[in-house]
């Protein structure tokens, strides 16, 4: 394609140049108005200022300063181009380019100024000619015109999209070429391999024997490469031994067979393989990977100097490889290595296919003696008559006599109800999806009205028109295996209802494979979905921070000690909500003839509740060494004061009979509140219980009902025994007609408060005593002192008044 260079640029340089020429009577008035010139190669890129520093007088072109118009235009327009552009000037074609164009010189020397045809001397067969058309006058347009270039250091084949355009100079005359031009070696490339690779994907689709794969792929591959060998093979499972049962040649270098050591090549290149990174040697002598003298008496006796190895990695490890050798040293590209990438794996892609479908004829090869061996009915239908034939077989499983002619209609009434339809739905999706294959399972009332299941596998034979005309199959009886199966389910169901009950999971690591088998409880356990398939991250994940290197360690200890098979360990996991769950495992691990672990089964179980129980025992334990320790420091002192200030060993046993009683009492009322506190109301009632008749109504009683801790509860109970034991003594309770009003309040500020008042009225006139007793003592010192309150008793001549305030706890 070669349009007009006209055509192709938006103007012609020359034009432009014809209508800024002056008069001659209007010289002096354009030298004034073109005077001074604008600056042609400012804001052209660092090529602009490699033109503006280059030494021009040195060049055919003449000193900068000396340029004409038009030469100044047409390098001002090239610099300021976006698109790659060069363009030659003069009888020497010396270059000029912008800086697009500079990344497609490569690593060759500076070109600004120099001759086209030195630049390009590699190219200049074709290039030449080009520019001679240009410079006649004639524009040119190429499209992914190949080109063997050396911009790298070796020859290189490259393809380009160009235009050559004529620059006009002052007098009308060709004064230089321009060249627009885009490099499109990588989208040739890229074409011409997949190109290739539809035409080996069809032609080894074609293919059903693996070696008729691997033969065809190497010679389609060595004749569009242009080598010398190609070879294809498979490795074994340590990745070191690689055999190859053929390879194709282009006939100067000799046939590889055999099995060969990897090895052999040096580690280096021997782990880039099993690691699956490609190998490129562009020259042997040169590599520093393959230039010993070992290394290249190798590849001197296998008749090659450039090659290109692909490892293919399937499940974690070599399986195979591709190589490719020349005889000479090769520049190999970017592309061709993709290339032979790919068809490494087309070819594995094909030999998988090819292997499974001799895996699947064997397959229907053992059908066949299963059919004949397992006693399996053989049976025909013809779609047209509606008739059915079948081995003496279907009768006996149909449970027919032998010599009976099988009836279909009759057949079709003993489907177990909805079954015939199950069969219809797996005949209509296979032809859905294109199959002709279908197998189903249904039950079948026999003569004697049995119920059996049975199997079916059938083969439907279509016509023109996409419908069974014939259907061939098998039949057989699978009663007892289905009979099997639901007994396991049954016992399956009442095992996981077992674990369930006991809140059990199961689990199953495979070491080797590094995969636990699914387990909805377990997943449910560790706080994942029922339907997630843990993985050891996601259990490890859920470990608490403080347990994490006390189990590992213990882990580690275990499975190093090759004698150890049964495990069990305790742990906390951080649940998503942030609850604390505790767990126990128990198990086994399994090894291998060598003692590797490869498998750990077992159950872990939830033990939260328990723990939590054993942590309140533990605290209950606590709890109830305190509590008597201080009923005792409580005992201890009621003891001491009581025998200090009584009169009598009579008194002393009086009095302490009835302050322990008190502390019975209190006791009795926190027991009965699980030692968790006790409501006021109830305290009072019981340390007053022991003076209060149900005729009289001398002791009153009123306030709402306060919860108070253990502590201050007792505090009270003990206070109230001793005012009660004066009034009993010598106050209000002393004579019939006084009385006792027990009161208390509490406020509303922030710091709730308890106000309580002991007040006696209508008793014996009080005197204050001369010394004060153990209870007055009681409630002044030890009472405020228990309650982090103020209590204070008012020896009032009406009788006693006591008001206790503090804190309620």
């Amino acid at each position: 394609m070669q349009p007009d260079g006209d055509d192709f640029l938006p103007f012609r340089i020359s034009n432009l140049l014809d209508d800024i020429k002056p008069d001659p009577l209007e010289a002096p008035v354009m030298q004034h108005r073109l005077t001074p010139l604008p600056d042609f190669l400012a804001n052209g890129g660092a090529m602009g200022e490699r033109v503006r520093r280059h030494d021009w007088s040195s060049t055919p072109i003449g000193a900068i300063e000396t340029w004409p118009h038009s030469l100044r235009t047409a390098v001002s327009m090239m610099l300021h181009s976006k698109f790659p552009t060069f363009m030659v000037w003069g009888p020497e074609l010396t270059a000029f380019y912008n800086d697009a164009y500079r990344p497609m010189l490569g690593t060759k020397p500076e070109a600004l100024g120099r001759p086209f045809r030195e630049i390009w001397s590699e190219a200049w067969d074709v290039m030449g000619p080009i520019a001679e058309r240009a410079l006649a006058g004639e524009a040119s347009y190429f499209e992914d015109l190949p080109i063997t270039l050396r911009r790298k250091g070796y020859p290189e084949q490259t393809w380009w999209t160009f235009s050559y355009s004529p620059v006009h100079d002052e007098n009308g005359d060709v004064g230089g070429v321009l060249c627009i031009v885009h490099e499109t070696t990588s989208k040739v490339l890229s074409e011409q391999r997949l190109e290739f690779l539809v035409r080996l994907s069809d032609h080894l689709r074609g293919l059903n024997e693996p070696s008729e794969v691997i033969t065809a792929a190497q010679q389609m591959l060595g004749e569009h490469l242009r080598v010398s060998r190609v070879g294809f093979g498979e490795v074994e499972e340590t990745a070191r031994y690689f055999t190859t049962e053929s390879n194709w040649t282009d006939g100067t270098v000799a046939h590889l067979t055999g099995t060969y050591d990897l090895a052999a090549f040096g580690p280096e290149i021997h782990e880039a393989l099993r690691r699956g990174d490609s190998l490129v040697i562009r020259d042997a002598a040169e590599d520093p990977r393959t230039n010993s003298p070992d290394h290249l008496a190798t590849f001197a006796a296998l008749e090659f100097s450039a090659a290109m190895t692909v490892s293919l990695i399937k499940r974690g490890r070599m399986v195979a490889a591709i190589y490719v050798h020349n005889r000479t040293p090769r520049f190999w590209t970017e592309s061709e290595a993709k290339l032979v990438e790919d068809v490494a794996e087309r070819i594995w892609d094909a030999l998988e296919r090819a292997r499974a479908e001799i895996a699947l004829r064997a397959s229907e090869d053992r059908l066949r003696l299963a059919i004949d061996a397992g006693r399996m009915a053989v049976w025909e239908h013809e779609t047209a008559t509606d008739h059915i034939t079948a081995s003496p077989e279907l009768n006996r499983i149909l449970g027919f006599p032998a010599d009976a002619e099988l009836d279909i209609a009759e057949i079709r009434t003993r489907y177990y109800p909805g079954d015939r339809d199950r069969l219809t739905a797996a005949a209509l999706s296979a032809l859905k999806k294109g199959e002709r294959f279908f197998e189903a399972e249904y039950r079948f009332y026999r003569v004697d009205g049995s119920l059996r299941w049975l199997l079916m596998r059938a083969e439907m034979l279509l016509g023109p028109d996409g419908f069974p005309t014939r259907t061939v199959g098998v039949l057989l009886d699978i009663t007892d295996r289905k009979e099997a199966e639901e007994a396991l389910i049954e016992r399956e169901a009442e095992l996981m209802a077992a674990l369930e009950a006991g809140s059990l999971a199961i689990f199953d690591f495979d070491h080797v494979k590094g995969r636990m088998n699914p387990s909805a409880r377990l997943s449910e356990l560790y706080g994942y979905p029922p339907d997630h398939v843990l993985t050891i991250a996601d259990i490890r994940a859920r470990y608490h921070p403080d347990d994490v290197s006390k189990i590992m360690d213990k882990r580690d200890r275990e499975q190093e000690d090759t004698g150890f098979r049964n495990f069990e360990w305790t742990l906390r996991l951080v649940m998503p909500d942030g609850a604390i769950r505790w767990v126990n495992g128990r198990g086994e691990y399994v090894r291998d003839d060598k003692d590797r672990i490869i498998r750990s089964r077992g159950v872990v179980m939830d033990i939260t509740e328990r723990k939590r129980a054993e942590e309140h025992q533990q605290l209950l334990i606590h709890e109830l060494n305190h509590r008597v320790k201080n009923t005792l420091a409580t005992v201890q002192s009621i003891a001491s004061q009581t025998l200090r200030n009584a009169g009598t060993m009579g008194e002393a046993r009086s009095a302490m009979e009835a302050r322990l009683f008190a502390l019975s009492r209190a006791h009795d009322v926190l027991t009965r509140e699980n030692w968790e506190g006790a409501g006021l109301l109830e305290i009072v009632r019981e340390a007053m219980t022991p003076y209060r008749h149900e005729r009289e109504t001398r002791i009153h009683m009123e306030g709402p009902d306060v919860r108070l801790s253990p502590r201050m509860a007792l505090a009270i109970a003990m206070a109230l025994q001793e005012l009660a034991t004066n009034a009993v003594k010598y106050g209000a309770l002393s004579n019939e007609a006084g009385e006792v009003r027990i009161a208390w309040s509490v406020n509303d500020a922030p710091e709730k408060r308890l106000h309580l008042t002991w007040s006696e009225t209508n008793g014996p006139a009080v005197e204050i005593p001369q010394r004060r007793g153990f209870g007055t003592r009681l409630i002044e010192r030890s009472l405020a002192q228990d309650l982090h309150g103020k209590a204070t008793i008012d020896f009032a001549p009406a009788g006693v008044v006591c008001t206790v305030d503090a804190p309620i706890t």
